[in-house]
């Protein structure tokens, strides 16, 4: 069988054919438990809570316009599931950027080709667990994810320019860190 693309399916659902968003779960669970993930630690909240986004995805789908992308639209649905449930959890995010915003950029060094590849992977590792949730999905949107600014602008509800900054204070924050583990 042909992998029909997104719209196709979406139509499929809308039309009342919904065994069809089994291929939608399918295509995107893993994106979704990725992005849930690097806001909320506990492998089963994350699943729980990737669950309750699809439940809001297929009571939603009437309300995908198709001007968008599908993947963006339900990264954003993710996004806001994630934050509100934590919200409804009281679980306490914790802004470490306040306390890099006066460092230079010329005080970060460069002594990163002295370190084997091995070791800036496992301080890089180190590093982005230790972002706030809301840092650690930023960059991997950015970086593991290839999302571009707008797209991320669009599923955070942040605007681009902060989106910019957020993750230029971001990658600030990681030099530094990563620094420190360096020179230890």
């Amino acid at each position: 069988m042909a992998d029909f693309d997104d719209i196709y399916y979406i139509r499929c659902i809308k039309d009342g054919h919904t065994d069809a968003f089994i291929h939608i779960v399918r295509r995107y669970e893993r994106m979704v438990l990725t992005v849930v993930g690097k806001i909320v630690h506990c492998q089963a909240d994350a699943e729980d809570i990737a669950q309750e986004v699809f439940i809001k995805v297929f009571e939603s789908i009437d309300k995908f316009r198709e001007d968008s992308a599908f993947a963006t639209w339900l990264y954003r649905i993710a996004y806001n599931t994630t934050i509100s449930e934590l919200r409804k959890r009281k679980y306490e995010f914790v802004a470490i950027e306040d306390k890099f915003s006066n460092i230079p950029d010329e005080n970060i060094s460069e002594v990163t080709d002295e370190v084997s590849l091995e070791k800036k992977l496992e301080y890089l590792d180190q590093v982005l667990k230790s972002l706030p949730p809301d840092d650690g999905l930023l960059i991997t949107m950015f970086y593991l994810n290839n999302q571009s600014i707008q797209d991320i602008s669009s599923i955070t509800g942040h605007s681009v320019a902060n989106v910019k900054v957020k993750l230029h204070r971001i990658r600030k924050i990681m030099n530094f860190e990563l620094d420190k583990l360096i020179r230890q």
